[in-house]
């Protein structure tokens, strides 16, 4: 981790003095070259002339100290920075250059709640969602004849196939952290803030775009396999930046993952039919192929996540179950097992495997079990 060390510059016969930020565990930055004399002290910068309320940098401030002592958590540096934007690079500031104070942010802490205040610019063409810790109260109370199938990992942590997939703007670009990846209760930056609708104590989503995904069986284009990577909460915002904490994370987040408006997935609860895997005659219902399974399987079996060519514009909704089965030539069919539909998209659906006898592959079948 950096922390963010001034530099004194002191004129002792006609030689400049230049003290190096200090480091932890890294090499420091390389300091601006070109310095000159302004008023009475020597400056790389362009600084404005300091107000009657502005704070004169003396030798050994950071602004990592300033934000501990002004604002009450030295993470909240980029509050001052983004006062004080004639600073060109943040790792040098330097004695007798003016700071303007920041005022107290509003800053967020402790647990997550489920009722959440959401920053509507921040989104992700409408099928972003969210981490609920817990399941909605109608499911909770659902009929004991219901089981349910999932469990938050399950929807928060798949994904999902969506055609012309365009990523929101506000992403990650940093943290206070060394590290290239970060995970949970790690405090990473964001590119938009308060001119952009992010509120302190918003929880967003976080999102990657993957690979494109094309049909098994006719090569056609399906869309990009976006990946549902956990969420963040908002701790502080400056005009044009955000300071947010990873709330919960299912792999490593990285600088570009970007972020969308938080919503809740509700868990699917359902009755499930018995299985009978020689019971190879057709339901009637949509059927449609496996194009994908999570984390790019080769197979998948129970309690594993696949990808459907099946969606909303079939009918598909969330809770139904499929047969799962393979084509056998003029022979029967031979029948692999259940899974049920978690999220539906327009044109494929993110589905469980509830009950496999066999594994199943990418290109083997699925099959409505109730027709509509």
């Amino acid at each position: 981790m950096k922390q963010h060390r001034s530099v004194s510059v002191t004129a002792l016969a006609g030689i400049v003095v230049l003290v190096a930020m200090t480091t932890v565990a890294s090499a420091a930055p390389v300091p601006p070259k070109d310095l000159k004399l302004v008023g009475d002290h020597w400056t790389p910068w362009d600084p404005p002339a300091a107000g009657t309320d502005d704070y004169l940098i003396q030798k050994g401030d950071t602004l990592w100290d300033l934000a501990g002592e002004w604002l009450g958590d030295p993470y909240l540096w980029p509050q001052i920075w983004d006062e004080n934007r004639y600073i060109l690079d943040s790792h040098w500031i330097y004695p007798g250059d003016p700071l303007k104070r920041p005022g107290k942010p509003t800053v967020v802490s402790g647990e997550p709640s489920i009722e959440v205040e959401r920053s509507e610019p921040v989104t992700d063409a409408g099928y972003g969602r969210g981490v609920p810790s817990t399941p909605p109260a109608e499911l909770r109370t659902a009929p004991e004849s219901l089981e349910m199938v999932a469990n938050p990992w399950d929807v928060n942590c798949s994904g999902f196939i969506e055609p012309g997939y365009r990523a929101s703007e506000a992403r990650i670009v940093g943290a206070e952290l060394e590290p290239l990846h970060w995970g949970q209760g790690d405090v990473v930056y964001v590119n938009q803030g308060r001119n952009q609708g992010i509120v302190a104590g918003a929880v967003y989503g976080v999102r990657r775009a993957g690979r494109q995904v094309a049909h098994p069986v006719t090569g056609d284009d399906l869309g990009v396999w976006v990946h549902r990577l956990g969420t963040v909460r908002v701790l502080a915002v400056q005009d044009n930046t955000a300071t947010v904490r990873i709330e919960e994370s299912c792999q490593d987040l990285v600088a570009g993952d970007h972020l969308v408006a938080w919503e809740e997935i509700p868990l699917p609860m359902v009755e499930l039919p018995e299985f009978d895997r020689y019971d190879a005659e057709p339901t009637g219902g949509t059927t449609g192929y496996i194009v994908a399974i999570k984390d790019d399987l080769q197979y998948a079996g129970d309690g594993q996540i696949v990808h459907i060519d099946v969606g909303s514009g079939a009918s598909a909704m969330p809770g139904d179950v499929l047969r799962l089965y393979r084509e056998n030539g003029g022979l029967p069919r031979r029948m692999i097992g259940h899974a049920v539909i978690l999220t539906v998209e327009p044109a494929t659906s993110t589905a469980k495997v509830t009950l496999a006898v066999r594994e199943t592959q990418v290109g083997d079948r699925v099959e409505a079990e109730v027709v509509r």
